[in-house]
């Protein structure tokens, strides 16, 4: 390389940051899938020497797990809690499934880590602040909140490795549908009678029921809990000394 080259390179890795090496990744992982993510191919896109990378990360690893923060820290802009519980969960859930999944490529391999960094910590927080709060002691809090962040989790991944696959995708949909209503009636009586209605319901309306019923049973859950718990005995009142 020439001198003048390597000038240029130094001169754009000084202008290198964090933030801006995520961006391009996302920009790289959107257009040509998430094998595109290497330091050579990000140093490429960015005009810079990709040992400049090795400056903001170690490792390619610890830039994935930036990542998948960014996708987090997208999905709580702007948030604010509502005053019922339920509205602040159903919000929260769909606020990381459409931050994630507007980057499918990135959530394939995002989805099932653990940042450990500030975004993460502030949507577990939030999570957890939202479910002490609705009455459930710590450890519950802390069951009911996994419960929630895994259902969002494994419903992006799922979803995300769905729309990775483009039109295989949508032809494996066509296919299911098709099979289902071309099997035996006798032996899937129930299965053939409800295919029409299968191949009717879209992944959103989907996620959105299946969201609905694991609420119903955190809310189910709440009032057991408040049931169960222990009514205080009435404070003795002294008489007044004549």
């Amino acid at each position: 390389m020439a001198p003048a080259e390597i000038g240029i390179q130094r001169e754009r890795a000084k202008g290198l940051s964090r933030e801006v090496i995520v961006d391009a990744c996302l920009r790289l992982a959107d257009e040509h899938g998430s094998s595109a993510l290497t330091f050579r191919r990000i140093g490429r896109l960015l005009g810079a020497d990709p040992t400049a990378l090795y400056r903001h990360f170690k490792d390619k690893d610890e830039l994935l797990l930036a990542l998948a923060d960014r996708l987090i820290g997208e999905a709580l802009k702007d948030f604010e809690p509502e005053p019922s519980w339920r509205a602040t969960i159903k919000e929260l859930v769909v606020r990381g499934r459409r931050a994630y999944l507007a980057h499918p490529q990135v959530a394939a391999l995002a989805a099932v880590r653990v940042t450990r960094q500030e975004s993460e910590m502030q949507f577990v927080e939030t999570m957890l602040a939202t479910f002490r709060r609705a009455g459930f002691g710590a450890v519950d809090a802390v069951r009911t909140y996994r419960a929630c962040a895994d259902f969002m989790l494994a419903w992006t991944g799922f979803d995300a490795a769905l729309r990775s696959l483009g039109e295989k995708s949508e032809a494996d949909n066509r296919a299911w549908a098709e099979a289902y209503a071309q099997a035996s009636p006798e032996r899937f009586p129930n299965a053939t009678a409800s295919a029409a209605a299968m191949a009717g319901i879209s992944d959103e309306d989907n996620f959105d029921f299946a969201l609905e019923l694991l609420l119903d049973g955190i809310e189910a859950r709440l009032h057991a809990c408040a049931a169960a718990r222990p009514v205080a005995p009435p404070a003795h009142r002294k008489e007044p000394q004549p």
